[in-house]
C-alpha cells in the first residue's frame, strides 16, 4: 500500500530520521540498473493523538507504483487513489484495524501504476506503541509481487485446465450417451475450468446453414435465447463460431467491444459480462460438425498455452462424439437386427402356415414353426432332426420332386402325415436358400382341409340344389294343373254328396257314397301339399283332434303298405285337441310312416302308431331337454326294421341328409317333422338300434277344449229350403251342373252361365232379380275378380261367391278387398257350400231395382 487510511494534512521531509538516504545520479548506470531491479519500498507513518500525523515514502516508492517521495508530499491522496477500486474496501479495513492497535496479517491488494498499469503488491505493517501502550508509528513494506502473480496464475491457469482436460477425457470414457458427454463437457469446462459459459454447436445441413444448440452450461445461459448463429458467409456466421465451423480452425474474440465482426452479438455480450470468446472447431474425417464454445469476464482470456490444450479438449470430444455415434449406430443396428429376428421369429411363429427348414444334405428338419408342429400333431422339439418325410409327404420318401427329381413345387397339392395317422390335405411350396453356409430347403404348407370340405359340400349341395329344383318343378307343374284337378275333384266330392244325402246312413249306398267323398278330399290334401313345396302358404292353426287326423292319413297310408306289414293303430279318443294346421299334421304322420314302411321293405314287421296324453314332469325333462312342464299328446310311431347306427341318428334331422338309394328319397322329411314339432314348441324323441327297428316318439302340447266328434259319425243335416235365385258363373259345364243341383236341393232357382261376360250382361239387365253370385275365379275373357267388381259397381249389396280351383292371383286379402263376400276352394264340400249359401241367403230387405 502507499499510504495510510486518512492523508496527513502536514507536509514532512521525504527524509525522516531512521530512513537511508539515496543520492541518484544520472551519470551513474549501475545505480539505474539497480533500481530497476528494486521491488520494494517502505514507509511510515506518525501517528498523534491517535491521527496519522505524518507519511514518509522512500525513494524507491518511484520504482513499484511510478510516483516519487516529492509527488506523495504534493498531493498526499495519490496513495489512495492509485488503489484499484475493486481491492479499496479491503485496504481502508485492514488499516482501520491497525489504527486500533490490533496487529494485521501482511494481505495483497492491486495499484494503477502512474503508467497505466495494474500492479500487485503485497503490504506489510508492523506498528510502534509507547509505554503507555498507545500507537505512536508504524512502518510498511510493500513488496510488487506482479511477476509472482502472473507465474501464480500460469500455473492455476495451468492447472486448471489440465484438470479440465483430465476429467473431460474421463467423461468420454464413462458416459454412455453423446448427449450426456456434450453436456457434461460444457459442465465442466464452466465448474472446474472457470468458465462463465460453454455450449456445443452443431451445423445443420439446411438451406440456411443454422447451427444448433445442442447443449450448455454457465451461470447466464439466457444469453444464448434468441441467439441466432449460422455457419454461413452471411453476418451472422463471421462470428467465431460460424468461422470455427467453415473454416475448421480456431477462431477467438479477443473482446467483444472491439472486434468488428462480433457486432451481431456484442450488445447481449457486454451485458451479460462476456468479454472474450473463443470457437473450437469439431470435426470428423468427412468434415467439421461443429464447434466448442468458450466464453470469458475479462478480456484476451486465452493465452496461447490454452488455446493449445482447448484445441486438444475439442478433438478429443469429436472423437468422442463420433465414438459414441458410431456405438449408437452399431447398437441401433443391433437392436434393429434384434427386433426384426424377433418380427420375424414372431411371425415364424404365429403365421397360420406351416414352415419347415429342411437340410438338403440330411434332408432333417432344420427349424420348424408352432403351425407345422400343430399341423404335424408333434411339438417343435420332436420334429428337429427328424426326416422331413415322415411327418411331410411320407409317400415322396426317396422321391422328392425337388432334390431328386429337380421339380418346382410351387402351390402344389401334397398330404401331411399327422401324429394320429391321419393324412391331412394341404397346398405346399418349396423355395431353396442358404442358411449360415449350408443348403436348406423352405417347406411352407397350408392346411387345405376346410376348403377340401367345402368343395365336397359344395359337391354335395349341389347335387341337393339340383333335387330340389326338381322337387320345385314338380310342384310348378302341379301348381300349372291344379286348377284342373280341383274342378274335376269338385265334381266328385260335390256330387259324392248329393249322392250320400240321397240315401239312409244305414245304407251300403251311404257309405260308397261317403267313401268317394272322403277319397276325393284325400286327393285334394294331397294336391295341397304337393303345391306346398313350391308356394308355401301361411299356416293357418287350430285346435285339431290328432286323433281323427291320424285315422284319415293311416287310411291313406294302410294303402300303400305291402301285406307283409302289418299296421297296428291304439289311438285315445278322449285326447285332449293341440294347436296345429291339419295340412303340417299329416305331412308328419306320412313322413313317419314312409320311414318306417322303407326300414322294413325287405324283411317286413309292424308298423305300431299310438297316441295318448300324459303330463311331462322333471323326470321326463330330463330325457328331452326341449320340453317344459305341463300335458301333452304322444304320438309313437315305430317299426322293427332295420334300426340305426349312433353315427346316422346324429345326423338323421339334417335337411336333405338320407340314407337310401338315389331316387328313393330327397332326405327332407325328417328335417320337416323336426322342423314342424319345433314351431309347435314340441318335441321329437329318437330310439333306435341296428337291426332292432326304430321308435319316434312325439310331444305336442294340447290345448283346453272339447274333443271334436269324429266326422264320420255326425248326422246328416235337414236341409233347408230358402227359396232364392243365383246367379252361377263357371267355365266348367261340370261345376255349373253340380252348383245347380246342390241349389235345388236348398230350393233355389238358379241361371248358370259358362262365359263370364255373358253372365254380366244377365246380371245388368235385371240386378234384382239375383239374390246371390257364384263364380269362378279363373275363366277366359273376365276373371271371376273382375266379374265381381262389375256387379258390384251396378248392385253394390249384391253377396258374392268366389270359388277358385288355383290360382295365385287372388287370397282373402283380395277378394274382400274387392268386395267379394266369400272365397272358397275347388273342391268344396257340400255342407261347406250349403253352409256359405245358406247364411248369405237368410232373408233380408231387398232393393226395389226395376228387373
Amino acid at each position: 500500500m502507499s499510504g495510510p487510511v486518512f492523508p496527513s494534512p502536514h507536509p514532512a521531509n521525504s527524509f525522516a530520521e531512521g530512513q537511508y538516504l539515496v543520492t541518484v545520479s544520472d551519470d551513474d548506470q549501475r545505480y539505474k540498473k539497480l533500481l530497476a531491479a528494486v521491488t520494494d519500498y517502505t514507509y511510515t507513518v506518525k501517528i498523534e493523538n491517535g491521527k496519522p500525523r505524518e507519511t514518509l515514502h522512500s525513494v524507491n516508492s518511484f520504482a513499484v507504483t511510478g510516483y516519487t517521495p516529492d509527488e506523495y508530499m504534493a498531493d498526499p491522496f495519490i496513495w489512495f487513489e492509485m488503489i484499484h477500486v475493486d481491492d479499496r474496501p479491503l485496504v481502508v479495513e485492514n488499516l482501520a484495524r491497525l489504527m486500533d492497535g490490533v496487529a494485521i496479517p501482511a494481505f495483497e491488494h492491486r495499484i494503477i501504476h502512474k503508467n497505466g498499469s495494474v500492479r500487485w503488491v503485497r503490504n506489510t505493517s508492523v506498528p510502534s506503541f509507547d509505554q503507555a501502550g498507545n500507537l505512536v508509528e508504524y512502518d510498511a513494506l510493500v513488496s510488487d509481487i506482479t511477476d509472482q502473480k502472473i507465474a501464480d496464475e500460469k500455473v492455476r491457469k495451468a492447472t486448471r485446465a489440465y484438470k479440465t482436460l483430465s476429467l473431460c477425457n474421463q467423461a468420454m470414457v464413462r458416459l454412455k450417451t453423446e448427449q450426456n458427454l456434450i453436456e457434461k463437457i460444457c459442465q465442466i469446462l464452466v465448474e472446474v475450468g472457470g468458465y462463465s459459459l460453454a455450449w456445443v454447436g452443431y451445423a445443420q445441413p439446411n438451406k440456411r446453414k443454422t447451427v444448433r444448440i445442442a447443449a450448455k452450461a454457465g451461470k447466464d445461459t439466457d444469453y444464448l435465447k434468441g441467439l441466432r448463429v449460422s455457419w454461413a458467409d452471411d453476418q451472422c456466421g463471421r462470428g467465431p463460431t460460424g468461422l470455427a465451423i467453415r473454416s475448421g480452425r480456431i477462431a477467438i474474440n479477443n473482446n467483444s467491444e472491439s472486434l468488428p465482426s462480433y457486432e451481431p452479438w456484442r450488445k447481449a455480450a457486454i451485458q451479460y459480462g462476456y468479454r472474450s470468446s473463443i470457437a473450437v472447431p469439431l470435426g470428423a474425417e468427412d468434415g467439421v460438425f461443429g464447434a466448442l464454445n468458450i466464453y470469458a469476464n475479462i478480456d484476451n482470456a486465452f493465452a496461447d498455452d490454452e488455446v493449445e490444450l482447448l484445441s486438444e479438449l475439442a478433438q478429443d470430444l469429436a472423437y468422442g462424439i463420433m465414438a459414441l455415434r458410431t456405438k449408437a449406430r452399431h447398437k441401433s443396428a443391433v437392436e434393429a437386427l434384434r427386433a426384426s429376428e424377433k418380427r420375424l421369429q414372431a411371425i415364424f411363429d404365429t403365421v397360420q402356415t406351416g414352415i419347415v427348414i429342411v437340410d438338403q444334405e440330411s434332408r432333417r428338419i432344420v427349424d420348424a414353426n408352432m403351425a407345422a408342429s400343430r399341423l404335424v400333431g408333434r411339438s417343435v422339439a420332436e420334429m428337429i432332426n427328424k426326416h422331413c418325410h415322415l411327418f411331410i409327404c411320407p409317400a415322396e420318401k426317396n422321391n422328392c420332386p425337388v432334390l431328386d427329381h429337380g421339380q418346382e413345387v410351387d402351390n402344389s397339392e401334397r398330404y401331411l402325415l399327422t401324429s394320429a395317422g391321419k393324412n391331412l390335405p394341404i397346398v405346399k411350396s418349396v423355395v431353396e436358400f442358404v442358411l449360415n453356409g449350408r443348403k436348406c430347403l423352405l417347406e411352407s404348407f397350408l392346411d387345405i382341409s376346410q376348403r377340401v370340405e367345402a368343395e365336397a359340400e359344395k359337391a354335395r349341395l349341389e347335387a341337393q340344389l339340383r333335387q330340389a329344383q326338381k322337387l320345385e318343378a314338380i310342384g310348378t307343374l302341379a301348381g300349372g294343373i291344379a286348377h284342373d284337378f280341383n274342378n274335376m275333384l269338385n265334381a266328385i266330392i260335390g256330387y259324392g254328396g248329393l249322392l250320400r244325402r240321397s240315401f239312409t246312413q244305414d245304407s251300403k249306398q251311404y257309405e260308397f257314397a261317403l267313401a268317394i267323398e272322403k277319397a276325393g278330399k284325400g286327393a285334394a290334401d294331397l294336391i295341397q301339399q304337393i303345391l306346398s313345396f313350391s308356394r308355401p302358404t301361411e299356416e293357418v292353426r287350430k285346435p285339431l283332434c290328432l286323433q281323427y287326423m291320424i285315422k284319415e292319413v293311416l287310411k291313406l297310408l294302410r294303402s300303400t303298405l305291402p301285406t307283409t306289414i302289418e299296421l297296428q293303430v291304439d289311438l285315445d279318443m278322449h285326447c285332449r285337441p293341440v294347436l296345429s294346421d291339419a295340412t303340417q299334421i299329416s305331412q308328419v304322420v306320412m313322413n313317419l310312416g314312409t320311414n318306417a314302411y322303407h326300414a322294413m321293405r325287405e324283411s317286413g314287421g309292424v308298423l305300431s302308431v299310438k297316441l295318448d296324453e300324459l303330463h311331462v314332469d322333471s323326470t321326463l325333462m330330463a330325457q328331452v331337454p326341449e320340453l317344459a312342464v305341463g300335458d301333452y299328446a304322444r304320438l309313437t310311431v315305430s317299426d322293427n326294421g332295420c334300426g340305426m347306427d349312433p353315427a346316422t341318428m346324429e345326423r338323421i334331422f339334417e335337411p336333405y341328409f338320407t340314407t337310401k338309394k338315389i331316387g328313393e328319397g330327397t332326405g327332407l322329411g325328417l328335417a320337416v317333422v323336426h322342423g314342424i314339432m319345433r314351431s309347435h314348441g314340441g318335441a321329437v324323441f329318437v330310439e333306435s338300434r341296428t337291426g332292432q327297428g326304430s321308435i319316434f316318439t312325439l310331444f305336442f302340447p294340447v290345448v283346453d277344449g272339447e274333443v271334436v266328434v269324429d266326422p264320420e259319425n255326425e248326422e246328416t243335416k235337414v236341409l233347408p229350403d230358402l227359396g232364392k235365385r243365383v246367379l252361377i258363373v263357371d267355365d266348367v259345364g261340370l261345376n255349373v251342373s253340380l252348383a245347380e243341383n246342390i241349389l235345388k236341393s236348398i230350393g233355389c232357382s238358379v241361371a248358370g252361365f259358362l262365359d263370364s261376360t255373358q253372365a254380366l250382361a244377365a246380371f245388368a239387365a235385371a240386378p234384382a232379380k239375383f239374390d246371390l253370385i257364384i263364380t269362378d275365379q279363373t275363366m277366359p275373357g273376365m276373371t271371376g275378380l273382375e266379374l265381381a267388381q262389375k256387379a258390384l259397381a251396378i248392385r253394390p249389396d249384391i253377396p258374392v261367391v268366389m270359388v277358385t280351383g288355383y290360382s295365385d292371383m287372388v287370397d282373402e286379402h283380395k277378394a274382400t278387398a274387392a268386395g267379394v263376400s266369400r272365397l272358397l276352394f275347388k273342391p268344396v264340400e257340400l255342407e261347406a257350400m250349403i253352409e256359405v249359401i245358406t247364411e248369405l241367403l237368410t232373408p233380408q230387405a231387398t232393393l226395389d231395382l226395376p228387373e
